[in-house]
């Protein structure tokens, strides 16, 4: 759905005929965060993308029946597991971009970085990190609060919309599309307008690369081409406009930050008894370093199943805590851990003869959270899991690693479900860490 509204941003910004200079950087007083235009604004944003689902799901209209309260314990009841029956773009990218305008909309709003450009400095990963705790309060409650998909419409409360990869995906994926649009308006967008002062050809390229930040200038009233940190794009001559950003800190610290949290994508195989299982999905690790070699790390890993047979779906969720080895010695960084705690995975089968019944039994009305059983069947295991694994780090900055590549392989020992008996897995991943306390 959100990378459809996606597409039409991209088709406004091709044909919007403005070519008005941006307005002066907005008038929000140093060192303070404009309250009043972010709740404007993440309020106008919430009312668009309600009103486009309204306007282009049948499913969110038929749902607007019954009874609004019973309707909403049933999608807040009814959560489980990862997945939620989108397909791969809506989840990974569709979410992303709607997590990286909820965080544009703070920076748009926090006098104090505003203005931040990318680069190797404390302070634009402390923004982007304010940013990205806005990210998550927004899409929570985009997702399951007062003025929801579990409100409007009920979504979650009717198969397969149950899972839990949006809560996640949007704003730590989010916070990587974010961060992807600074480096292309720091490093390529400023280059070209280095180069060129032809207006319409500076437009469609600060715009159009810069698709989350742009939709959330519109938010705030501004054309999608605006920038906080340098003139419009009739007004900005090539280097008129320095770079705001402190001098670089050296990158090596003395001890490492006392926590981190790591970001990060993963490709999950898992052999099975008939076939494998390909598996895409997300990571959330919190970590807490005892001495420059030791940590202990709590993990938290879901991924959607893909490649699937014709009427199933599924899911891996692992949740896991152990000890980490790391070697600090220089900017690339190996490391070695072993961890243990549970795994679930779910098989949906779904019979479409069934749901055709029932919904010629049931003329316009939505196969919700009673209607479940009757026409899909859920096999699930669950049980204790352990990992092994390794990977490498490189340092980015004070305030970031970049995790190049991890593998592990896990074993579980489940109940064998004819569907879900799937023990043993494969992961390779990579993702950013962010180091708290290195500021």
């Amino acid at each position: 759905m959100l990378a459809r509204f996606s597409s039409l941003l991209a088709g406004f910004v091709a044909t919007c005929a403005l070519a008005q200079p941006s307005a002066n950087p907005g008038s929000t007083p140093e060192n303070t965060v404009n309250w009043s235009g972010i709740i404007k604004q993440s309020t106008l944003f919430l009312g668009v993308q309600h009103g486009f689902r309204l306007a282009t799901e049948p499913g969110t209209r038929a749902g607007l029946k019954g009874d609004f309260w019973r309707g909403y314990y049933n999608s807040l009841s009814n959560l489980h597991g990862w997945a939620d029956g989108d397909p791969f773009y809506v989840n990974y990218i569709g979410h992303p971009l709607q997590g990286s305008t909820a965080a544009f909309i703070w920076v748009q709003n926090d006098g104090k970085y505003r203005r931040i450009e990318f680069g190797n400095n404390p302070q634009y990963w402390k923004s982007r990190l304010r940013a990205t705790a806005f990210s998550w309060a927004y899409s929570t409650q985009f997702e399951i609060g007062p003025i929801s998909e579990a409100s409007i419409g009920k979504i979650q409360s009717r198969y397969p919309q149950q899972g839990f990869v949006d809560h996640v995906a949007t704003p730590v994926i989010g916070l990587g599309w974010q961060v992807t649009e600074d480096l292309l308006d720091r490093y390529l967008i400023r280059k070209f307008e280095d180069r060129f002062e032809n207006t319409w050809a500076r437009m469609m390229v600060r715009s159009w690369l810069n698709p989350s930040r742009s939709f959330a200038n519109i938010m705030r009233w501004q054309a999608p081409w605006h920038r906080d940190s340098r003139p419009g794009i009739k007004h900005y001559i090539a280097g008129m406009s320095p770079v705001v950003r402190p001098e670089r800190v050296n990158l090596q610290l003395a001890e490492p930050a006392r926590f981190e949290f790591n970001l990060a994508s993963q490709y999950t195989l898992s052999p099975g008894p008939r076939e494998s299982l390909h598996c895409v999905g997300g990571i959330s690790t919190a970590q807490w370093n005892a001495t420059s070699t030791q940590s202990w790390i709590f993990e938290v890993a879901g991924c959607k199943m893909i490649d699937q047979r014709q009427n199933l779906s599924g899911d891996i969720m692992t949740y896991m805590v152990g000890p980490r080895w790391t070697d600090r010695a220089g900017r690339w960084m190996p490391y070695a851990q072993i961890l243990a705690g549970g795994k679930r995975v779910t098989i949906d089968e779904e019979f479409p003869d069934k749901k055709a019944a029932l919904e010629a039994a049931n003329p316009g009305k939505p196969l919700g959270y009673e209607f479940h059983p009757q026409w899909t069947k859920t096999n699930q295991a669950n049980g204790f899991a352990i990992s092994a694994g390794g990977g490498l780090d490189f340092g980015l900055t004070r305030s970031a690693t970049w995790r190049v590549a991890s593998i592990d392989y896990s074993h579980a020992w489940l109940p064998k479900p004819e569907l879900a008996s799937y023990p043993r897995s494969l992961r390779f991943s990579t993702g950013i860490t962010i180091h708290v306390g290195s500021w």
